[in-house]
């Protein structure tokens, strides 16, 4: 198989991103797609679109992805409360959680959002040797049978528009909770026309929120918050090690942070 990515920016900034695990066969038509999608996306025309194809060498990881929680907030305030909640009832250290929500909301690379993600350990320290550039998970997919059962559940839901933005979250965020030493994740995207994000968890599975922040708003990224990690050899894995998304563990629905069950599976 092969990892194929795909990175558009305009003037030096992020545009939009993808990335598939396909056979050899699938390579042709798989980039093209990317390119078509670098070219019609909401944030405007990139001028520079990179693809990168890599032959995968090594075992491929195959994993269940997180169960989706659907947590109803009607605004940004109620959803920042919710995420936090979530945070705590994982374990995060409460210092941690306000550390992350501020270099979220006002840019944790000087005033910029990052290319990856930040990495906090519970003393707040972050983790990552490049602080512009973060860790950036990759080497991921998700099965046509998987993305099937996923297309399903949120049709049920009505929620098919929101499929591609989903499948994309829920596939990096199943991989990153994969690696030993993840114990949550906080994200909202950069997209100033997108504002749901999630807190995922092997704890409480993927909760996906809505109003993470206002729309107009460009500042976004995400921050893994890890626990005992070797930091050489996590970012290995989060970056190199292919994961396969092979079933789709459900959704659910909430309007109360008291219902949310812990994932068992």
């Amino acid at each position: 198989m092969y990892s194929v990515r795909m990175r558009a920016t305009k003037d030096e900034m992020h545009i939009s991103g993808a990335e598939r695990l396909v056979d050899e066969k699938d390579v042709k038509n798989v980039t093209q797609s990317m390119i078509e999608r670098a070219r019609s996306h909401d944030r405007g025309k990139p001028d520079k679109i990179n693809i990168s194809v890599e032959e995968i060498k090594i075992p491929i990881k195959e994993i269940t992805s997180l169960p989706i929680n659907l947590f109803n907030v009607n605004s940004v305030e109620d959803g920042k409360k919710a995420a936090r909640k979530v945070l705590i009832h994982i374990g995060i250290p409460d210092p941690c959680i306000e550390k992350a929500f501020t270099l979220l909301e006002n840019g944790p690379s000087d005033g910029e959002n990052m290319r990856g993600a930040m990495v906090m350990n519970f003393k707040g320290e972050r983790l990552e040797p490049d602080k512009r550039r973060g860790i950036r998970a990759s080497h991921m997919d998700i099965t046509p049978g998987a993305s099937l059962q996923l297309a399903d559940a949120l049709s049920v839901k009505g929620m098919t528009l929101h499929f591609t933005h989903i499948k994309e979250a829920l596939v990096l965020a199943s991989k990153v909770a994969s690696v030993k030493g993840t114990i949550a994740e906080l994200c909202w995207s950069d997209d100033p026309f997108y504002t749901t994000g999630y807190v995922a968890s092997n704890k409480l599975g993927y909760v996906r929120i809505p109003h993470l922040k206002t729309e107009g708003d460009y500042h976004g990224g995400r921050v893994f918050f890890v626990d005992n990690v070797n930091i050489t050899d996590y970012i290995e894995e989060i970056e190199k090690t292919p994961v396969l998304i092979t079933k789709f563990d459900g959704l659910g629905e909430i309007s109360d942070f008291n219902n949310i069950q812990e994932n068992n599976t």
